[in-house]
C-alpha cells in the first residue's frame, strides 16, 4: 500500500477523520510523496476523478503557504488547518436547470406573492389568465420558487385552526343549496382607476350591478347584470335560474341562501315569507344569513375572482354596451369551465363536477345566457300596467305576464 497515512477506504475515512483531513492527506501524497493520481485512487478505493478534483483545487490556491505545507513532510498545526477549508465537499446541486426559474422570474414571483398572498396553484392561474408566458411561469417553476423561498399563501383560520365547512358536501346534491348575492361593479377597492371610471361613467351606459347565484356542491354560477338594484329584480332573477334548472331536468328541492339586503327582502320575515310563497310553486325556498357574512362565503368569494379575472383584465376591452354583453357571456362560459380548488371539487371545473355526478346535460346547464335585467323587465312593465300594492316585492300584476315566472 503506497498511501500509508490512509488505512481505510476513501468514503469510510471521510466519515472517521473528516473530509478535510482525508482530502489533505491525498493532496500531500501527490505533492510531497509524488504518488501518481491513478495509484492513489486505486489504493484508497475511489475514482481517479475524485483525486483529480482535489489536486485541481490545491493548484488553484494563490496562498504560497498552502503549497509549501502540501509539499513538505512536517506535521501541519491545528491552527493551519483553516487554510484548507477549500477542500470541503461542495454542493452537489446542479448549477443550472432549464426547469428552474431564472433570477428575474423568481423575483417577479416573489413580488406577486408579497402583493397578493396567493398560494402557488392560484398564482399559476393568475399568470395564465393574465396572458403571461406559461413556459416562463410554469407550474413547476412557481412551485420551486415557493419551496426555495419558503413562501406560503395567506389563509384565515379559526382560533384553534379548524376548517369548518358550511355544508356536508358529501351528502348534498347538485343545486340543492344555492347562494345568492349582488356586487357593485365600480368598486374603488378592487378596480384600477381607469376601469373604475369607465364603469362609473354614464356616457358608456354600462351595467352597474352584478347578480350572482352559485351552487354549493358544484360551484356552477349563474350571472345577470342590471343598472339598478330592486327587490323585484332579486326575485325575478332567482325564479329565472330555478326555471332554467327545471327546464334541464333538475328535480330536487332548491334552497337559496342570501343576505338581508334591500335588493332581496330587507331582512324582513314577512317579506321572506312572501318570497317563499312565490317560490313554493317551483319546489324552492329562500333563507337569509341572519347578518352573518360567513354563511354566504361561497358567493362572496367569487366577487374577488370577478374583479381579478374579469373586470381588471378585460375591462379595457369593454367600451360599449355590446362589448359588455359579449365579454360577460364569454366570462360566464369560462368560469363554469374553470378549475376550482373548493371543498369536494378535487381541482375539477363546475362542468366536470356535474359530469362526475352523472348529470348528462351539464354543458347546457353551464351555458346560462347573458341577462341584463333592465332590458328584459322594463319593457314588460311598460307594456303591462302595474298594480299598486303595499307589498314592495310585487309592484306588478301577478296574474299577467309575470305569473309565468
Amino acid at each position: 500500500m503506497t498511501c500509508k497515512s490512509i488505512v481505510m477506504p476513501y468514503k469510510q475515512n471521510c466519515k472517521v477523520e473528516g473530509e478535510v483531513i482525508t482530502r489533505l492527506k491525498i493532496a500531500r501524497h501527490y505533492f510531497a510523496d509524488h504518488i501518481p493520481q491513478k495509484d492513489i485512487a486505486q489504493d484508497i478505493g475511489c475514482h481517479k476523478n475524485t483525486v483529480n478534483e482535489i489536486i485541481k483545487l490545491c493548484k488553484q490556491q494563490s496562498d504560497s503557504k498552502v503549497l509549501w505545507l502540501l509539499s513538505g513532510s512536517e506535521k501541519i498545526e491545528t491552527s493551519d488547518l483553516k487554510l484548507f477549508e477549500f477542500l470541503k465537499f461542495g454542493s452537489r446541486a446542479p448549477k443550472t436547470n432549464k426547469r428552474m426559474a431564472d433570477e428575474n422570474t423568481e423575483k417577479t414571483i416573489a413580488e406577486k406573492h408579497l402583493k397578493l398572498n396567493y398560494g402557488f396553484k392560484r398564482l399559476y392561474k393568475h399568470f395564465k389568465i393574465a396572458g403571461m408566458n406559461i413556459e416562463t411561469f410554469s407550474f413547476s417553476k412557481i412551485k420551486g420558487v415557493y419551496k426555495r423561498l419558503k413562501l406560503k399563501g395567506k389563509r384565515i383560520r379559526t382560533v384553534n385552526g379548524e376548517r369548518r365547512a358550511l355544508y356536508n358536501y358529501a351528502e348534498i346534491g347538485a343545486f340543492e343549496q344555492l347562494q345568492y348575492d349582488t356586487k357593485e361593479i365600480p368598486d374603488q377597492h378592487a378596480l384600477p382607476k381607469e376601469i373604475y371610471r369607465k364603469f362609473k361613467s354614464h356616457r358608456l351606459n354600462l351595467p352597474k350591478y352584478q347578480w350572482t347565484i352559485v351552487d354549493a356542491k358544484t360551484k356552477t354560477r349563474f350571472l345577470a347584470w342590471s343598472y339598478t338594484l330592486t327587490s323585484f329584480y332579486g326575485l325575478k332573477f332567482l325564479q329565472t335560474v330555478i326555471l332554467w334548472l327545471r327546464a334541464h331536468n333538475i328535480q330536487n328541492t332548491i334552497n337559496t341562501r342570501m343576505d338581508g339586503g334591500a335588493e332581496f327582502f330587507s331582512a324582513s320575515e314577512r317579506k321572506l315569507a312572501d318570497w317563499n310563497l312565490e317560490l313554493s310553486g317551483l319546489g324552492a325556498s329562500a333563507e337569509w344569513t341572519g347578518g352573518a357574512k360567513w354563511k354566504n362565503n361561497l358567493v362572496e368569494r367569487t366577487h374577488r375572482i370577478d374583479d381579478e379575472e374579469f373586470y381588471c383584465p378585460r375591462g379595457e376591452h369593454i367600451n360599449s354596451n355590446s362589448d359588455f354583453l359579449i365579454e360577460g357571456q364569454y366570462w360566464n362560459f369560462y368560469y363554469n369551465r374553470r378549475a376550482s380548488d373548493g371543498i369536494g371539487m378535487d381541482g375539477m371545473s363546475p362542468k366536470e363536477k356535474l359530469d362526475s355526478l352523472g348529470i348528462y346535460n351539464a354543458d347546457q346547464i353551464c351555458r346560462f345566457p347573458m341577462l341584463i335585467l333592465d332590458n328584459i323587465f322594463i319593457p314588460l312593465m311598460e307594456a303591462f300596467p302595474q298594480a299598486q300594492s303595499q307589498n314592495v316585492l310585487t309592484p306588478y300584476q301577478a296574474d299577467l305576464i309575470f305569473g309565468l315566472f
